[in-house]
Parts: structure tokens; sequence; C-alpha cells
């Protein structure tokens, strides 16, 4: 962990870039210090007494949701700018794991903090209860996919979702983005087995749509990977 300063300018992309500047500003002096976290690491668990949230400034994390058997379902994927677990500032604690996928550095915002300098600031504690509200957006958008979307649209529909995402996290670009999932990360993701997902992702590289590669997606044709997924940004409002 360290102890460096996390500066306006370093929140004006991703989930937090839709704050205005002055509420930029008045957020990052709230974080303690900066800390990183190894790839595959388990972050937090289930019902575990939490007393700080993160904001993700690199890397990828992943919640999951497991039964009783043990076996665990990903329920969504947070990028950069993310804040990871703000739900638990007001809950206490998270009904679900979080692991992170890759190294991942973090922003930490003590509760105590945030709750004294909530206290007075109406404005910003508005702003971070939009920023979970659209967080709930993600997740009901994966309820949909998961339980309307089949084989190539379920597929095409995630890596649409992780391109317009890592775009707003300044980390993708016009060709493509980083995604150093594993092939059972996907097949979770997506409910589908490591089998079909790898014929999903021939098709799509047949149809010179894109093409998942060494832990990259290229784009060939973006427009078509949208139609083909179903794939509409409004459930991100209006930070697009």
């Amino acid at each position: 962990m360290t102890n460096d300063a996390l500066r306006p300018e370093d929140l004006a992309r991703g989930m937090v870039g839709r704050l205005s500047p002055e509420l930029r500003a008045r957020l990052a002096p709230l974080c303690s210090e900066t800390r990183v976290v190894e790839g595959r690491r388990l972050f937090s668990t289930a019902q575990e007494r939490l007393d700080e949230s993160v904001l993700l400034l690199d890397g990828l994390m992943g919640r999951y949701v497991r039964d009783k058997q043990g076996r665990q379902q990903m329920v969504a994927i947070q990028v950069p700018l993310d804040f990871v677990d703000l739900h638990s500032f007001p809950l206490g604690s998270l009904d679900h794991e979080v692991e992170a996928l890759t190294t991942a550095r973090l922003a930490v915002f003590p509760h105590e903090t945030l709750r004294a300098a909530l206290r007075d600031d109406y404005e910003l504690m508005e702003a971070l209860w939009r920023l979970t509200l659209i967080d709930g957006a993600i997740h009901r958008h994966w309820t949909f996919r998961l339980g309307r979307l089949r084989a190539l649209a379920g597929i095409a529909n995630f890596l649409a979702e992780m391109d317009c995402r890592m775009r707003i996290a300044g980390v993708g670009e016009e060709g493509g983005y980083a995604l150093p999932l594993t092939q059972p990360d996907l097949s979770d993701a997506c409910g589908m087995s490591p089998v079909h997902v790898n014929r999903i992702l021939r098709e799509l590289r047949e149809a010179e749509i894109c093409t998942l590669a060494g832990g990259h997606v290229q784009i060939m044709n973006r427009d078509k990977l949208y139609r083909t997924g179903d794939f509409r940004q409004d459930f991100l409002y209006d930070i697009l």
C-alpha cells in the first residue's frame, strides 16, 4: 500500500468521470491510500464486515455468488474507474465475493471519512448514489443477457458491453481492447460451456466481426458486433 495522493485529474474518466470537476476535487482527498492486489486473489467475502470502499484505478475485478456446494457464478465485472463495493458503505457488507481478475490498483475510501464528508455535502452524496444506481443498471443488463440472449447474441452482447465500458474508462481503442480473461471466466460471465464459447468465438471471427486471442479483443466491425448482440448503451444513462 502507498500514500500516493489521488488527484482530481485521476478521476476524469470512466464512471467517476461523470462527476463535475468540482465534485471530483472534493472526492479525491477522501482517499486514504492506494493499494495493489495481485491477480486471482480474493479481495472480500460475502457477509464480511467492511469499513472501506475501493475505486478501481487499473485492472479488472469480478463479483461472484456461490451456491451451497461452493460453485461460483460471476455476476459482474468492474473496469477501471468503477467503484467496486460502494454498496458496502451504507450496508456494512456485501452479499457476494469480490476477486481481482488481474493485478488491480485501488484507491481506498474509509467509510468514516466518507460519512463525515457526506454529512455536509448532499451534492457529492447524491452523485455517489447515482453511481451505485448505474451499477445496478449494469446488473440488470447482465440479467437480461443471461436470461434472454443465447449463443452468438450472448457472447456478442458481452463483448460489446466490455468495448463500450472500456472506451468510457479510457482503456479501449477504436480497434479493440485488452480483455485478459480465461476461457472459464468468459464461460461463467455468459452462462455457456467452454466448448460453446469457443464455437461462438469462431463464428464471430469467421464473420469478420471480432476476434479474441491472447487476451485482446480486435473489433473489425463494431456496428455489426452491437447489432448481433442486441446491444444498446442506454442502461449507462448520461455517462455516454
